[in-house]
């Protein structure tokens, strides 16, 4: 007769077999490994220090695409001026202290050429995950600004660049730090001295004061006579001296003095600043000879004709 098993009342331990302990072992590992990567990526990789500094780096690397990436925010309308060589960088980055909890403001600063600047730069954890699993974070683009104004309405540009449709209007565009040049943009009747714009931080102001060429000056000068002795010699309605006597032979004696200045609408104008005398001969009421020596004036305008300054005399 066969013997029947005895089943014990209680449950027997599990015991894990060689293969189940080496599973285990590798799961255990990989979490481990992954906690650490996570702890290195956000405490090392995407803490607000990296931050600043990945920015300061596009911006000397003059990569506005990079730059942007940081910004909350950020347009890309600038990149051609960023681009110029006559743009300079940030350098010399130094960072001094990260204060706040969620919302962080970087104490900073830099150098803009041989000029040191400092200031804040507020942060923000960012709304998208990195790689689905990391927050990182970003500026609140707080960056600096130029407000550019002139004397006169005239076309301006930012290191030899035209203004961003978006600033074209207001004349103020928001700019990464560094180092601009706002000048006039270059005609063949005015000029400005260009101006250097540190901008770091905060508003920056650029008036420009433009000035009329002395060539065009000269080539008014130069038209206006050649006008004027036209104009004694045909005697035509549009010069600025007239008679009703007949037979009339005019001669200039005295060319007038002219001045250029800058209209309100930005038009260059032609004005006497002393006038001109000439002598007028003929016959007069009753056959009778005249010889008179009147004064006159002279104005118009300068404009620009297919590549030529023109004096347009007003008629």
């Amino acid at each position: 007769m066969s013997q029947t098993k005895q089943v014990s009342p209680f449950v027997e331990p599990w015991q894990a077999s060689p293969r189940a302990k080496a599973i285990v072992a590798v799961v255990v590992a990989v979490v481990v490994v992954l906690s650490a990567a996570t702890y290195v990526v956000q405490r090392i990789w995407l803490t607000p220090e990296s931050t600043v500094e990945g920015y300061f780096a596009a911006l000397e690397d003059r990569d506005v695409t990079k730059a942007s990436s940081y910004i909350k925010d950020s347009s890309t309308s600038t990149a051609d001026i960023v681009k110029s060589d006559q743009y300079v960088p940030p350098t010399k980055l130094k960072i001094d202290k990260i204060e706040g909890d969620d919302a962080k403001t970087a104490k900073v600063s830099f150098f803009i050429g041989d000029k040191q600047v400092s200031g804040s730069i507020p942060l923000h954890h960012k709304d998208e995950l990195t790689l689905g699993l990391f927050r990182g974070w970003g500026i609140n683009g707080d960056t600096p600004s130029i407000q550019i104004s002139t004397a006169a309405p005239v076309d301006v540009q930012i290191n030899g660049k035209p203004l961003p449709d978006d600033a074209k209007e207001s004349r103020q565009l928001n700019v990464f730090p560094g180092r601009y040049v706002v000048s006039v943009v270059e005609n063949q009747l005015l000029e400005s001295a260009p101006l250097t714009i540190d901008a770091g931080f905060g508003a920056n102001e650029a008036l420009l004061e433009p000035k009329i060429k002395a060539s065009a000056q000269a080539a008014a000068e130069t038209q206006v006579k050649d006008y004027l002795n036209g104009c004694a010699a045909k005697n035509v309605e549009t010069c600025p001296f007239r008679t009703e006597i007949t037979k009339a032979v005019w001669k200039i004696d005295t060319l007038p003095t002219i001045e250029l200045r800058i209209a309100d609408d930005g038009a260059v104008v032609v004005e006497t600043k002393s006038s001109g005398k000439a002598t007028v001969t003929g016959t007069g009421y009753g056959g009778y000879p005249v010889n008179e020596s009147p004064t006159f004036t002279v104005t118009g305008r300068l404009t620009v004709d297919q590549g030529q300054v023109k004096f347009q005399p007003e008629s």
